[in-house]
């Protein structure tokens, strides 16, 4: 054991350098601060350090003590208040990981097997315990430094990327992860709904309610992650009731995409959670919340420049008639059923059917008939969804 270890000691300094110049060569974050002789001195010496201490702790056969811990928990927080993002602090942690076993394995020989194993044993256990007060002292830091909204939108980020420093995070946040999710798309059309400090408040104001993943990624655009259940491609009941308290505490009128998928592919789930909500109707607060399921006729037109056209020729005739948009809606939206759909729309059923029979008048499409179906309710869904203004 002592010549598998006098040699690692031997060979600190070298491999030292070494894993900063793979930091300079893989991390930008790094790479912007290579040309600080004092930082890049520094990271240097506790890179040399900890490459010291380790041989000097296995030879004894000692863990990390709690001076070492805090020490490594400083180095850090040191990340955090130089700016290091939270992937890149992950990053770090793994590169360094792989660097040291290689370092190791380089030094072993044939002989060495025993030696090797307990030497991999004390760093796998000791590494564990050094990386996680590392994460805790930089997540210590943004805690300091950052608002709740900068670490949501980081959350956010990471979640998307499936970076594993994403859980760390979470847990700092005081967020629950789960295996399967409901992405929900809030498009605001026209203006953005506030300056930047009133944005990060709404997300800070959301937060205390629901204590979940939600992050501005436009100025436009608020995306939040709900937990969704596996065996369902549908969101969970109680899906539609945070949507509204969001709608309710931005106050501005939105249109809404949702989509459901699990984890690992969260990312294919928010891309169509953004294209249902391109689709979808604006509403001050939203009474239903669309997928994929409801809009894929609307998506098909969408890009299909001459139907678009040809369908808002035909909606621009429902202008010729009292409220027959509305009407139309509040029909559909109740499978056809006269009376509910009266009730909805606080009319008398005969109402309905003139409004009914003015459609076929100023249309020539029969609403009721599987041809208006499918034509009238794409062009009040574009009508809806702002589509022409």
């Amino acid at each position: 054991m002592r010549s598998l270890l006098a040699e690692l000691g031997k060979r600190a300094d070298a491999n030292a350098r070494a894993e900063l110049e793979a930091y300079e060569r893989e991390l930008p974050e790094y790479r912007l601060r290579a040309g600080d002789p004092r930082s890049r001195a520094e990271t240097l010496d506790y890179a040399v350090w900890f490459r010291r201490h380790t041989v000097e702790l296995v030879s004894e056969n000692r863990r990390l003590s709690d001076e070492d811990l805090s020490f490594i928990g400083d180095i850090g927080r040191k990340r955090a208040e130089d700016g290091f993002s939270t992937g890149a602090a992950q990053r770090v942690l793994a590169l360094h990981a792989t660097l040291m076993l290689r370092e190791i394995n380089e030094v072993a020989e044939g002989d060495d097997l025993a030696e090797l194993l307990q030497f991999t044993a004390w760093f796998g256990e000791q590494g564990a315990r050094g990386s996680g007060r590392y994460l805790d002292g930089y997540l210590a830091a943004q805690r300091l430094r950052f608002s709740v909204r900068k670490r949501l939108h980081d959350l956010v980020d990471l979640l998307l990327a499936g970076d594993l420093s994403a859980p760390g995070l979470a847990r700092d946040l005081g967020v629950c992860l789960h295996e399967h999710c409901t992405a929900v798309v809030l498009r605001f059309p026209g203006p953005p709904p506030g300056r930047a400090e009133v944005t990060d408040d709404l997300v800070e104001a959301v937060f205390k309610l629901h204590p979940v993943p939600i992050a501005w990624r436009r100025p436009d655009e608020l995306l939040v992650l709900l937990p969704a259940c596996p065996a369902r491609d549908t969101p969970p009941d109680d899906t539609l009731p945070v949507v509204r308290d969001i709608a309710e505490t931005v106050e501005a009128r939105c249109r809404v995409g949702v989509a459901t998928g699990p984890a690992s592919r969260l990312s294919e789930t928010v891309a169509m959670a953004c294209r249902v909500a391109e689709a979808a109707p604006v509403q001050r607060i939203p009474e239903a919340l669309p997928g994929i399921g409801d809009v894929f006729v609307e998506l098909g037109v969408m890009r299909v420049p001459e139907v678009d056209r040809w369908l808002r020729d035909v909606a621009r005739q429902l202008a010729n008639g009292p409220d027959l948009v509305k009407t139309l809606d509040g029909y559909y939206r109740n499978d056809m059923n006269r009376l509910r759909a009266a009730v909805t729309l606080h009319i008398h059923p005969r109402t309905l059917d003139y409004r009914l029979r003015r459609v076929r008048e100023v249309t020539g499409i029969d609403p009721a008939s599987t041809k208006g179906i499918r034509i009238l309710t794409a062009a009040v869904a574009r009508l809806l969804a702002g589509a022409w203004d």
